[in-house]
């Protein structure tokens, strides 16, 4: 066996760790289709608080699909948050995580992805997605996601289209 063949097992082992680490980075934009992103948070029939304007698709670059108006009923269909910029948490202790089966090793971090209200979030950490609060767990939350939550609204005429959502409308709570 000469040098070639040596230098070429090196080469392939290399190609083989280098895709390993690539199937398990995180990759940004994160979309978390259907979330809710808080507590009691509930797809019904919302009231506006304000005009909006809704859009064909999920983009503010979008064609408009429609108006409505401040005090009009629509029904929040679904959403979805694009996480932009995943938060991060740091790993306390090493563990198992009883929920998710995650395996945790202390020192590594998480990267925090989609606020589920009650303190708990979507995560995700060496290749696998999971939820969990941090605080029974050994997780500290170092910094928030930055995040967008789009919804698809429905109104009376059958029309859907999508906005961005951040305190736009009454009736979102189930809770309250």
């Amino acid at each position: 066996m000469s040098k070639k063949y040596l230098a070429l097992f090196g080469l392939s082992l290399l190609l083989v760790l280098s895709s390993q680490s690539f199937a398990q980075r995180l990759k940004l934009p994160y979309k978390d289709f259907g979330a809710c992103p808080f507590e009691c948070c509930t797809y019904r029939q919302w009231v506006a608080k304000k005009n909006l304007v809704l859009y064909k698709k999920i983009s503010g670059k979008s064609p408009v699909a429609f108006r409505i108006k401040k005090g009009e009923k629509v029904t929040g269909v679904t959403g979805v948050v694009i996480t932009n910029i995943a938060g991060k948490a740091d790993v306390l202790k090493t563990q198992t995580l009883e929920s998710s089966k995650v395996q945790l090793t202390k020192g590594d971090t998480i990267s925090v992805l989609t606020y589920l209200g009650e303190g708990w979030f979507r995560m995700w950490y060496k290749g696998k997605f999971f939820e969990d609060d941090g605080d029974s767990t050994g997780i500290k939350i170092v910094s928030q996601p930055k995040a967008v939550w789009w919804v698809k609204i429905k109104n009376r005429r059958g029309q859907t289209g999508w906005t961005k959502s951040s305190g736009d409308f009454d009736n979102q709570d189930q809770c309250g």
